[in-house]
């Protein structure tokens, strides 16, 4: 059985979200943010999986987590594409 993710860890995710958001970041911190958001959402997903959650919330779950991890994939490529910034 999965661990549970740790409150705290949460809560260094949703930090780290707000310092990024109160001004520019570039593409390697942002890259960096999103893999450890994608890995707390995978972690989630595997715990309500692991915990007897329904179908839909174990669905939901595991959406979110591959969304997360596909947008950190991305920005991981263009960190190490020598891209610095992230534009639409």
């Amino acid at each position: 059985m999965s661990e549970s993710v740790p409150a705290s860890q949460v809560s260094a995710v949703l930090a780290w979200a707000a310092r990024l958001s109160a001004g520019p970041a570039g593409t390697v911190e942002t890259a960096a943010y999103l893999t450890a958001k994608a890995a707390v959402l995978e972690r989630i997903a595997a715990e309500r999986e692991q915990g007897g959650w329904t179908p839909e919330d174990v669905t939901a779950a595991a959406e979110a987590a591959a969304r997360a991890r596909e947008t950190a994939d991305a920005a991981a490529l263009l960190a190490a594409a020598g891209i610095t910034t992230m534009e639409n």
